[in-house]
C-alpha cells in the first residue's frame, strides 16, 4: 500500500511526489484511482477537484500545470469547468473520460480513456521514475 496523500483546495504540497489530478471523478474512477495506488508501495500526491460552485477554479487551473496526470471526467463537469475543459485536455499529461459523442475533443487530445485500466502502465511507469 502506498502511502497516499488526499489534497483538495485550496491546500496545496509542493514535494517530488508522483501527482495526479482528478477533475470531477465519479465513485467508479475514485474506486478505481484507489484499486490501482493499493499495488504500489510509492507515495502518491492526489489533488481532488470536485467543487459544485466552482469557487476554487483558479486552484484547479494552477494545479494543472503542477500534477504528472490529470484524469478529467467531462461528463460531470460544471458549465463553468466546461468552458475551459478545452485548455485541460490540450494538456499532454490529461487524460479525459466522456460520453459526449457530438464535441470534437479528440480534435484537441488523442487521450480519450473508457476507465482507468489503460492507465496503468503510465502510473506504474510514473512512480518509478520519481
Amino acid at each position: 500500500m502506498s502511502d497516499i496523500t488526499l489534497i483538495t483546495p485550496p491546500d496545496s504540497i509542493n514535494n517530488d511526489v508522483y501527482s495526479i489530478m482528478l477533475v470531477y471523478p465519479q465513485q467508479e474512477i475514485r474506486d478505481a484511482v484507489s484499486d490501482l495506488l493499493s499495488h504500489t508501495s510509492a507515495p502518491v500526491n492526489i489533488y481532488l477537484y470536485d467543487h459544485q460552485d466552482d469557487l476554487e477554479i483558479d486552484w484547479m487551473i494552477d494545479h494543472v500545470k503542477k500534477v504528472n496526470m490529470i484524469i478529467i471526467d467531462l461528463d460531470f463537469c460544471t458549465p463553468v469547468t466546461k468552458n475551459i475543459a478545452g485548455w485541460i485536455i490540450s494538456q499532454p499529461n490529461t487524460f479525459y473520460l466522456t460520453n459526449d459523442g457530438i464535441t470534437p475533443y479528440n480534435k484537441l487530445s488523442a487521450n480519450r480513456i473508457y476507465d482507468l485500466q489503460y492507465l496503468e502502465h503510465y502510473i506504474k511507469r510514473g512512480l518509478d521514475e520519481i
